[in-house]
């Protein structure tokens, strides 16, 4: 009886020694490192954006040059349509006046394929810095040994010290100075 005992306690005494390593390999792996990235503040700071931000401003400018010289052409041609109305007969005075209004609606349709697209090439310039921007954010997780990186705008409350931001924005700068802003 005793033999038996001692033989049961010497193979439990066994297997739990030959059981301990595996149960120490499936321990709780190792708390994820996560870091922080504030886009909206690389979206303003980047050599990139305010590349993006002063042809996006020359853009408009140039625009509203051109439109405001098309609108004092409208207000002439309208002025003048206005004089001719006593000194015309009324089927000269309409034709004259659908005329100005093919012109009034060409000129609007113009105005809206110029702002759809400057939208347009704005979205497309903003898509490639985000993707840059994610780029450059996996490149310096990546470096730094980061398992999960969050937005800013994500994160409520957070230690500065987790916040990558300005290495992200030093690898973009880096790798993309400029974006070019291309409007048809």
């Amino acid at each position: 009886m005793f033999q038996r005992l001692f033989m049961t306690v010497l193979f439990s005494a066994f297997f739990m020694v030959a059981c301990l390593p595996a149960h120490k390999a499936s321990a709780a792996p190792a708390a994820p490192t996560i870091a922080i990235v504030d886009v909206e503040k690389i979206l303003a700071e980047a050599k990139a954006a305010k590349s993006l931000q002063a042809q996006l401003k020359a853009k408009k400018e140039s625009f509203q040059k051109e439109f405001s010289a098309k609108e004092k052409e409208l207000k002439a041609a309208e002025t003048a349509l206005l004089g001719q109305k006593e000194k015309v007969s009324a089927e000269e005075f309409n034709k004259q006046r659908k005329a100005y209004e093919e012109k009034v609606i060409e000129t609007r349709k113009l105005f809206q394929k110029t702002r759809n697209s400057l939208e347009e090439g704005v979205a497309k310039a903003m898509s490639q810095m985000r993707k840059s921007i994610m780029e450059s954010a996996a490149a310096v997780a990546d470096e730094k040994g980061y398992d999960i990186v969050l937005t800013r705008e994500s994160v409520l409350i957070a230690e500065k010290s987790l916040d990558i931001t300005s290495d992200v924005l030093a690898k973009l700068d880096a790798s993309l100075s400029d974006v070019k802003l291309q409007v048809q």
